[in-house]
């Protein structure tokens, strides 16, 4: 695609992300920027992959990297230069923590006149163990608009650092009905070497404190079922899990694959697994959440607010107490014993997606902040 913005669209629109496919926003990106463009608002991709609707400014490449570092400023500073160039209308940044560099960056857009929606997908960071309130607290000022994906997070942010409400918009995280194959779950486990014969149980994405693995590794002591762990480590290590783990192994019940999940990779394990486990501790929005319901996998998650508010009138999640080893054991034990709620959950799950999280009526609502 042409890297440069068309002056002649009403609007452009720039979404620079160097997170990227590394934690499955490509999919946010460009399904964001595919349906802005239907609507007429020119929009391109700044990120670490290359698309469509992407341009690949960003290298693919992790912090424990050294070439992560000298990488990751070299393409902000890239970046930059070509929206100096191109001057669109808004540039689109996530925020999942507030960085000196984000804020570097920030400032130089806010002096060529470039106006900032900010993403935000924590208003507290779940990877940073430092104090980041009052770095946050600039890059709010920096934004003329704020997302957030739920009122729970609305709340929080507006509440924490004093912005009026009018400042905050609530549009609801997009579903990722696009990424399903067509594969069978029994050729997903051949593929994968999985038992084809026993329940399988999934636990995806990024392994932190706050996600609650430990949580359900002790459920599991309890639940005649196969366990898969798939996800990067994230200030911890697979030692501080081997009290549970261990015992897991050695009875056949647990395969780990901790490292980068490739899109291909995901797909499987998604298409092999019979329950998804979401034992957070604390979120404002799970992406995982809304990809097993668009992949029709049933989801048992510990009874956050943002978990339950998600559901709203319908019953498509199963809930345990968080931090409930035990009620987490109980209702697997349930749920797989149940294929009829399992059918239920799929069904209802997928109504959900459709009705609330489709992108079309995502793109409008962002579509009407930049028309403002």
């Amino acid at each position: 695609m042409s890297q440069k913005l068309e002056s002649s669209q009403k609007h452009t629109v720039c979404i620079i992300d160097p997170v990227g496919r590394k934690a499955g926003l490509d999919h946010y990106n460009d399904s964001l920027a595919a349906n802005l463009n239907k609507l007429g608002t020119k929009t391109i991709v700044y990120s670490n992959y290359q698309s469509e609707y992407s341009v690949k400014k960003f290298p693919f490449n992790f912090s424990n990297s050294p070439l992560f570092l000298p990488g990751i400023l070299y393409s902000f500073y890239s970046a930059f230069k070509k929206v100096k160039v191109d001057r669109p209308d808004f540039v689109i940044l996530h925020l999942f923590k507030p960085s000196d560099l984000l804020i570097w960056f920030s400032r130089k857009l806010n002096s060529i006149n470039v106006r900032l929606i900010f993403i935000v997908h924590d208003v507290e960071s779940l990877i940073s163990e430092r104090d980041d309130e009052s770095q946050m607290r600039e890059l709010m000022t920096m934004a003329e608009h704020i997302v957030v994906h739920n009122q729970y997070s609305g709340d929080e942010l507006t509440g924490k650092y004093e912005m009026t409400a009018g400042k905050v918009d609530i549009i609801p995280h997009g579903d990722y009905l696009d990424l399903p194959s067509d594969i069978s779950k029994n050729e997903a486990r051949n593929k994968l070497e999985l038992k084809t014969d026993a329940p399988i149980i999934l636990f995806f994405g990024m392994i932190k404190p706050t996600k609650g693995l430990d949580v359900l590794l002790k459920a599991m002591q309890d639940v005649d079922a196969e366990l898969i762990v798939a996800g990067r480590m994230r200030m911890n290590s697979v030692s501080d899990y081997s009290t549970w783990t261990d015992k897991l192994t050695a009875e056949g019940k647990l395969v780990a694959d901790i490292r980068y999940i490739s899109n291909e990779r995901r797909d499987l394990y998604f298409k092999a697994a019979d329950v998804i486990v979401l034992p957070y501790r604390k979120i404002y929005q799970s992406g995982v959440l809304i990809m097993a319901l668009s992949y029709q996998l049933p989801v048992l998650a510990s009874d956050l607010i943002p978990n339950k508010d998600f559901v709203k009138d319908f019953n498509a999640i199963e809930f345990f107490k968080c931090g409930d080893h035990s009620e987490l054991s109980e209702k697997l034990n349930q749920l797989l014993s149940d294929p009829a709620r399992l059918q239920f959950l799929k069904e209802n799950g997928l109504a959900l997606i459709k009705k609330n999280h489709n992108w079309e009526l995502i793109s409008k609502l962002f579509n009407k902040i930049i028309c403002r």
